[in-house]
């Protein structure tokens, strides 16, 4: 079986401390990431994005929840790291991963798009 591991759920790990720490009274954005495989194996990323913004972060957090939920099947292992990071990896017919997608809650005050050009 091939075994392929998602790069985003270390990426978005990273940033978990700047996410948990962070102030309640900010607002909180959703980020996306999609990454597939081509017919190689070869890891083929989308870039980061903002999926959606909320007020505070326990609405944010109750997205990723429902997000969760609507991943629990068989062709999907959905991993939790934290209140605030969700991977969900689907699997062909055969159990190889073609797709994973990860999301994170941070504070506006994170950007994970990177350094904005000057």
């Amino acid at each position: 079986m091939n075994s392929k591991r998602p790069v985003a759920v270390i990426v978005f790990s990273g940033i978990l401390a700047f996410a948990t720490s962070a102030s309640a009274e900010r607002a909180w954005v959703l980020w996306q990431r999609v990454d597939s495989f081509d017919a190689r194996g070869a890891l083929v990323s989308s870039p980061t994005s903002v999926g959606a913004t909320y007020t505070t972060s326990a609405e944010c957090i109750t997205a990723i929840d429902t997000l969760e939920r609507q991943w629990q099947n068989p062709q999907a292992v959905v991993m939790r790291d934290a209140q605030t990071i969700l991977a969900v990896m689907f699997r062909d017919n055969n159990q190889t991963i073609t797709k994973a997608m990860s999301f994170l809650c941070a504070p506006d005050t994170v950007d994970l798009r990177g350094p904005k050009g000057k």
